[in-house]
């Protein structure tokens, strides 16, 4: 017998599982997950890029998750031993277009932090 039943084992359900349990932890939850383990379908076909908010409008809501929860998400996975790389973001311009569009983009990235 179980007080919930989460249906996904990607990181929505995980991310909820794992939120239900830390707030009332005598719950009793089953995961249901189709695949032989968890955030095997859409989550690790993900890119596992954590966002820096570069392409967002400085103090826009966006740009503010962005930079939150990507000092979040290091955190969680300092706190538990989840191996990640904070290795930065290099930015390409491929042709002249692109090329004038570099010198917005990183004062957008300094403005957003």
């Amino acid at each position: 017998m179980y007080d919930i039943a989460v249906i996904g084992g990607g990181i929505v359900g995980l991310s909820f599982a794992m939120q239900a349990c830390e707030k009332f932890p005598g719950l009793r939850l089953l995961i249901l997950e189709k695949e032989n383990g968890v955030a095997q379908h859409q989550t690790g076909h993900n890119s596992g890029v954590i966002h820096s908010g570069v392409y967002y409008k400085p103090g826009s809501l966006k740009a503010r998750l962005c930079v939150e929860g990507a000092r979040e998400m290091v955190e969680f996975c300092l706190r538990h031993g989840i191996a990640h790389e904070v290795c930065g973001k290099v930015i390409v311009a491929t042709n002249s277009e692109e090329a004038a569009r570099l010198d917005d983009l990183r004062q957008r990235g300094e403005a957003t932090g």
